[in-house]
């Protein structure tokens, strides 16, 4: 108890709860941000909630961050949209054989000391309650896989994340630090749907054709973005500082990553002990 008691004071301090008072959903207050929350987000698919974080809670993870910067694992792939196997019988500009570059690092839930802050808030009931209320998913679980529960994701100088779809039906990130230039996030809303793949729509925008949006989320912004059946990609970065982006993984149903995703994604099969 007394450890769940330092995670709460640990992570209630991070967020300005003020403004968003998620430590209180029951209350006025917590009941209309939850309504204004669900809202945008049924309606638009994305939700950046900026200045989520104090300031100084901003510098401080993004602080943490970069002290976990060697602990990433890069990898860099040629990948379909999908994240399946291009097709050679299908003819060169179809998505299903189009290919496209994904070159990042990512520091694994396991490598994340026991003693950080980003920690206690990804394991703070506060942080699940709201994302679950959001969502409407009374049902929903912080992600049981010991490293893919919790990433910080590194784009270094050139790096970026190619075009793709999400298998999961949503994705939750807290924006730490941002590189001066690029690293924008892009997609394009709603362009397939469950009855229509829309092969032509997504071989336009892979080609660079397509309309394509930008999220707005600065530091200490909290997103929540539906990428299942909206395409979306990080353009590569520039300059020193790297764009640093912490991912939080929630699911309604108990499941961990294959051998093949995590050798994919951390390098390795299995996890290690969690320093504290």
């Amino acid at each position: 108890m007394l450890d769940m008691d330092r995670t709460q004071v640990k992570a209630a301090a991070l967020v300005d709860l003020d403004r968003y008072p998620i430590d209180d959903l029951a209350s006025p207050e917590g009941q209309a941000l939850v309504a204004r929350c669900r809202e945008t987000f049924k309606a638009t698919g994305v939700l950046a909630l900026q200045g989520f974080l104090r300031p100084e809670a901003t510098a401080l993870l993004a602080a943490e961050a970069r002290g976990l910067e060697g602990a990433a694992y890069h990898y860099a792939t040629d990948h379909t949209v999908y994240f399946s196997p291009p097709d050679p019988d299908l003819p060169a500009d179809d998505p299903r054989r189009m290919t496209v570059r994904t070159d990042k690092g990512n520091v694994p839930y396991d490598l994340i000391p026991r003693s950080a802050h980003l920690r206690a808030f990804y394991e703070w009931d506060a942080t699940l309650a709201f994302v679950a209320a959001v969502l409407d998913q009374p049902g929903l679980e912080r992600h049981p896989d010991p490293m893919a529960a919790l990433n910080i994701n590194v784009h270094g100088e050139g790096q970026e994340l190619g075009w793709h779809f999400d298998r999961a039906e949503f994705a939750v990130t807290l924006a730490l630090q941002q590189s001066e230039e690029g690293g924008v996030f892009q997609y394009v809303p709603g362009l397939r749907s469950e009855t229509d793949e829309n092969y032509p729509g997504v071989a336009r925008v892979i080609a660079g054709a397509g309309e394509v949006r930008e999220l707005t989320a600065p530091p200490g912004t909290l997103s929540l973005f539906r990428g299942h059946h909206s395409l979306h990609r990080v353009t590569p970065g520039a300059g020193p500082s790297k764009r640093l982006l912490a991912a939080l993984s929630y699911v309604t149903e108990p499941t961990t990553f294959s051998a093949y995703a995590r050798n994919l994604f951390y390098g390795r099969e299995q996890p290690a002990m969690t320093p504290e």
